[in-house]
């Protein structure tokens, strides 16, 4: 792949790629944003995120941040309804960037009515009006980029808010780590070299479907974040599962003919952490499995804190999805297919 300036801007002319490279610095300014929100009255029951797409991978990240750390179900919504356990117990996270996704509006309208806690956290749209008019907290971020690419606006105001209001335990010092760690994999300097690990991941990735795996269930939010931006920054098919769970179904999958596993790109998304009895389960599936596939890589968290090592793997993913955008000759921001289903929709 050529990486002069010229063929970038070319191929990238919106910028994805230094949105990207944004990330540190937009980690920063994410998490300040949440030291405004002020939780009062009794602790919640529960905790609900709703979102949907690249306003809703934020929540899923929520849930697995906190799957140790605190004792209250944490609960991802991606449609219209909400559960039946949300009342005025539950403290319920709005997540749009847009301010104006249907799914998030409506659920957000019953969470209203059942009189939870909610905070908003949106670029501006419907989302802020209401949440506004009803009294609800609004974390307002900056607008103009993707939704995808606003994914520390999305996810971190959540976390700051409830590290400062004594929900979890303090992460201000896990959030500085992450995003310095950010800044070691997007460094400039390192960015063009021909072993960048993105870089050679899409090349890795062309012609091939990718297939991303997540070696233990705290990876998996991560995983899915692969799959996503590999579907809408390189406009390519791609899937994704987490261990153990695959290994009670999607294995048997694997014994697909060869000519097809040839097209199969399988990345393995390791946190370094995991236990021994899923480390061999991953060597296991490997030899079994993967045996056939087009290329099998490997990629493995950096960091000390869960935020780092969550978003650490993510960077490199978003970064190779860019790439893959370039090799296929593809602008990596439209998503022409999602915005004429909104269009139609909104005909309907």
């Amino acid at each position: 792949m050529a990486t002069d300036t010229g063929l970038r801007t070319a191929g990238d002319p919106q910028g994805m790629l230094d949105l990207v490279r944004r990330l540190p610095e937009v980690c920063r300014r994410a998490w300040a944003l949440g030291a405004d929100v002020a939780l009062s009255g009794e602790p919640p029951a529960a905790i609900v995120a709703i979102g949907m797409g690249g306003s809703g991978i934020g929540g899923d990240l929520l849930r697995t941040l906190l799957l140790d750390d605190v004792s209250i179900p944490v609960v991802v919504v991606k449609e219209y309804r909400l559960p039946a356990f949300v009342d005025a117990k539950t403290l319920v996270f709005v997540c749009s960037y847009s301010g104006n996704t249907e799914e998030t509006l409506t659920a957000y309208a019953e969470a209203a009515r059942r009189g939870a806690t909610c905070v908003a956290i949106t670029s501006g749209g419907t989302l802020r009006e209401r949440a506004q008019a009803n009294g609800h907290q609004t974390v307002i971020v900056p607008a103009g980029i993707p939704p995808r690419a606003a994914l520390p606006y999305l996810f971190l105001p959540m976390v700051s808010a409830l590290s400062r209001n004594g929900v979890t335990r303090v992460l201000d010092e896990e959030a500085a780590e992450a995003a310095d760690v950010l800044a070691g994999i997007l460094d400039d300097a390192e960015l063009d070299a021909p072993s960048n690990e993105s870089r050679r991941l899409a090349a890795a990735f062309l012609h091939r479907i990718p297939v991303i795996y997540s070696a233990t269930p705290f990876l998996e939010p991560a995983a899915q974040r692969w799959k996503d931006q590999l579907n809408e920054n390189a406009k390519t098919f791609a899937v994704w599962n987490t261990f153990p769970e695959l290994n009670h179904n999607e294995t048997v999958g694997w014994g697909l003919d060869a000519d097809l596993a040839a097209r199969l790109a399988v990345v393995v998304l390791h946190d370094g952490r995991e236990a021994e009895r899923l480390r061999r389960r991953v060597e296991i599936t490997r030899d079994l499995a993967f045996a056939r596939a087009g290329s099998v890589d490997e990629v493995t968290t950096r960091g000390t804190g869960a935020l780092a090592r969550l978003l650490s793997v993510i960077a490199v993913g978003d970064l190779a999805s860019v790439y893959l955008a370039l090799l296929r000759g593809v602008d990596p921001t439209p998503v022409a297919v999602i915005e004429e289903l909104k269009k139609r929709l909104s005909e309907s």
